[in-house]
């Protein structure tokens, strides 16, 4: 048989040997664990047939998106060995101690493993070296770290380093076929020492391996035809599905030649000897699909059994149509790519780059931005570009809806939750997001009982129905938007750090519609044109669209065009605006003073000019710095027509001429000497204002 051979990747050299020796002693006969740090793993060119992780955000490394999108990837779930654990539950009931480890990511998922396995009767605080205010507590808990613990520290809990869980295991078997008989044993055993974040899971795996009766229920309850034979080909599964389309009873063929069944020349005992798939069949007037799967003798490498799935055509038929159908009638499905966002700007196209590169991961996404910039148009592309494409995409407002509302519309319930339950329960939009992506559109109105309960979902990836008492694992890429400042709203208590960081592991900040320059024009003109209006927009109403805020921003601009296509007299003016009578025109957005536009008087570019470089001058002379918004806010003070982008153009050409110096973020800019002389000696147009 090929050899298997497996990657482990870690943030240290240490840890990744760490735990490929854990894997070597458990599974080193079936398998090769080859242990790289992720340093290491850049340089690497070799193909594996899986990657592990060691922890969720090892993605978040930059060197590491060079990762094979091809390459299946799973994250490595730990857990404490038992004596480790019974040290945890002898700590007094009540008691605050550190958890301190050797970095903060490490430090707290220390202590959601702990809090998850059920230590609830101590408050546990996780603490590590770089922290700048560490808590005046002196007993620590600490996985083998004792070298960085501070010497205040009086008592300290060695639990030792976290041991791989068997549900890790588990999956790993799983994925190459390999649970079987001989690794149930390494896995009941495995279990024995260890805290199980899965307490029931080997129960189950013995009873399905182990008892024919509960195997053949199960195979029952499969909706395809399954028929299992022995070295021997004689029939020992035969399950309802299979009676159906042989209209043969399981007892009436137990014991048969596999042969006796088909009459296709297709099939005999020499293609039984390999596996196949997709291979179309004719039974009694039908067409089957049918897949054929090998038992191998792990000893001695020969066969000794086999299994036939056969799936009737016509039902698969039905069968996509139905899910096709379903997820079309319920939304679920991505409407926008990112062909879709129409831009020239610059920094729109460099946001683009970066939401293709954040899609091809499954991290979580936070999407910042104001109300009608295109965050959901982005959230709809991430999903349409990403590896989750084929399966559902499903969005969801949060502000929308109740709190009690949501939590049933996200989680789902079970039937008699509560007064009104829908009869038979209902899945909630994270399980009908499985495999796919979950978009929480207006993340930073939730209330911060129900923020507890959705950080829960993240961590575990697992749901609990309202009403419902048994966990329901999921696979699902989370993308979430907000126009609130949520970093504020952590420093106030509103919103909870964890889930703050938990949510923005790859932020995306979209930039307002006034800030995109020719944008504004470029989309006026497509919304015109959508609306069945041939004609670009003229100079004059240009130039005001170029002035005007947007404080709505996209969605304003579309509405406008919307209302522009239908209300005009044949050629579209600055009097049919409908922003220029509102309170929503506000040229001095720095104000509480709406200004008309007929107030406000235009200056040559050369006057612009000398303004921005005595505006520069005026400022430092104060001793403060001053950018391209604190210019606009001047201009508008003085009752100059002009926009931000008009400013940022001069600002550029002045910096290009070596006039000015542009500095970066808060510096602002620096008038040099051609631009003091340029200003001494230039025409003063600016002294009328």
């Amino acid at each position: 048989m090929r050899s298997i051979n497996i990657a482990i990747i870690s943030g240290s050299q240490n840890t990744s040997q760490y735990l490929a020796r854990q894997l070597s002693d458990l599974l080193g006969k079936y398998l090769s664990f080859v242990p790289f740090s992720k340093e290491e793993w850049v340089k690497n060119e070799t193909d594996y047939d899986l990657i592990l992780l060691s922890t969720q955000t090892i993605f978040t490394h930059q060197p590491l998106l060079k990762v094979k999108t091809s390459l299946e990837s799973m994250v490595i779930r730990r857990t404490l060995l038992k004596s480790s654990w019974d040290q945890v539950l002898s700590i007094q009931s009540g008691s605050k101690w550190l958890l301190y480890n050797d970095e903060r990511e490490s430090a707290e998922e220390t202590v959601s493993l702990l809090y998850e396995l059920g230590a609830r009767h101590i408050e546990l605080i996780p603490a590590f070296p770089s922290m700048e205010k560490i808590p005046s507590i002196t007993s620590a808990i600490t996985p083998n770290e004792y070298k960085i613990i501070p010497p205040n520290i009086t008592e300290v809990i060695n639990i030792g380093e976290r041991v791989i869980d068997v549900s890790t295991i588990v999956d790993i078997l799983t994925r190459f076929d390999l649970l079987q008989e001989d690794t149930q044993h390494i896995v009941s055993d495995y279990t024995k020492k260890i805290i199980t974040r899965s307490q029931g899971l080997h129960v189950t795996m013995e009873g399905l391996i182990k008892t024919t009766k509960v195997l053949q229920q199960t195979v029952n309850m499969v909706q395809d035809a399954v028929i299992a034979y022995d070295h021997q080909k004689n029939i020992t599964i035969f399950n309802k599905a299979a009676e159906e389309i042989f209209a043969l009873s399981s007892w009436e063929v137990a014991g048969r030649d596999i042969l006796s069944l088909f009459h296709d020349e297709k099939l005999t005992r020499e293609t039984l000897d390999t596996p196949f798939t997709g291979v179309p069949f004719i039974i009694r007037n039908q067409q089957v699909i049918m897949n054929h799967i090998s038992i191998e003798n792990g000893e001695v490498e020969t066969v000794s059994g086999g299994v036939l799935i056969l799936q009737v055509a016509k039902k698969l038929e039905e069968l996509e149509l139905k899910i096709r159908t379903k997820l079309k009638t319920s939304g679920h499905q991505a409407k926008y790519a990112f062909q879709d966002i129409i831009t020239e700007s610059e920094e729109m196209m460099m946001l683009i780059d970066m939401a293709k590169k954040m899609a091809q991961s499954d991290l979580n996404i936070l999407i910042l931005g104001e109300s009608g910039t295109g965050k959901e148009l982005f959230a709809h592309s991430i999903h349409q570009y990403s590896t989750r494409a084929a399966f559902p995409f499903v969005a969801v407002n949060c502000s929308a809806l109740s709190e009690s509302l949501l939590e049933s519309e996200l989680f789902g319930y079970e039937e008699g939750a509560f007064t009104g339950a829908r009869k038979g329960g209902k899945p909630g939009l994270f399980e009908q997001a499985h495999r796919g992506t979950i978009f929480l559109d207006e993340i930073g109105d939730i209330s911060l009982s129900f923020q507890k309960r959705l950080l829960r979902v993240l961590q575990q990836r697992e749901v609990l129905r309202v009403g419902g008492t048994k966990v329901i694992p999921i696979d699902v890429r989370v993308i979430s938007a907000t126009n609130r400042n949520l970093l504020d709203f952590v420093k106030e208590g509103k919103f909870r750090a964890d889930l703050y960081y938990r949510l923005k592991v790859l932020p995306l900040s979209i930039p307002p519609l006034r800030e995109r320059g020719n944008d504004i024009l470029q989309l006026a003109n497509f919304f015109l044109r959508r609306n069945g209006w041939n004609k670009n927009l003229s100079a004059a109403v240009s130039e005001v669209f170029l002035q005007y805020h947007w404080p709505g921003n996209i969605r304003e601009l579309q509405n406008t065009m919307e209302y522009l296509s239908i209300m005009n007299n044949g050629h579209i003016t600055t009097k049919d605006l409908p922003f220029l009578d509102s309170l929503a025109y506000k040229p001095m957005a720095a104000t509480n003073v709406d200004k008309p536009l007929s107030e406000f008087f235009k200056l040559s570019k050369e006057d612009l000019s000398l303004f921005i470089l005595q505006s520069i001058l005026s400022e430092r002379q104060k001793g403060r710095s001053i950018g391209r918004r604190g210019l606009w806010n001047i201009a508008q003070q003085r009752k100059l027509l002009t926009s931000e982008t008009e400013i940022r153009i001069l600002l550029k050409e002045l910096h290009e001429k070596q006039w000015i110096k542009v500095g970066k973020g808060r510096q602002g800019c620096h008038i040099v000497e051609k631009g003091l002389y340029q200003l001494q000696n230039g025409v003063n147009g600016i002294n009328r204002m």
